[in-house]
């Protein structure tokens, strides 16, 4: 199988914004939210209820687990809007 062969595979109560960029052989799970600022490179695994928000870049061949929440706002009452 070629490089483009390799297709993604996106549940269908997976929420992705028509913005985001998501390469090929990225699989993500139910119920997963993907913003528009976001890029997920290839090989990446996305398993059931995360959310990635903001301009957030995922690399390839990562593996991002149930429940996690990247690029969104922190809950730190610190947090003043800065760009972490």
């Amino acid at each position: 199988m070629s490089a483009s062969d390799k297709v993604s595979l996106i549940h269908p109560t997976a929420i992705i914004d028509p913005q985001a960029r998501v390469a090929a052989d990225v699989i993500v799970g139910p119920y997963s939210v993907i913003g528009a600022g976001v890029e997920i490179d290839v090989g990446c695994w996305i398993a059931p209820h995360v959310v990635i928000a903001g301009d957030t870049f995922i690399g390839r061949d990562n593996r991002i687990f149930s429940f996690a929440s990247l690029g969104d706002v922190p809950q730190d009452k610190k947090y003043k809007g800065e760009p972490t």
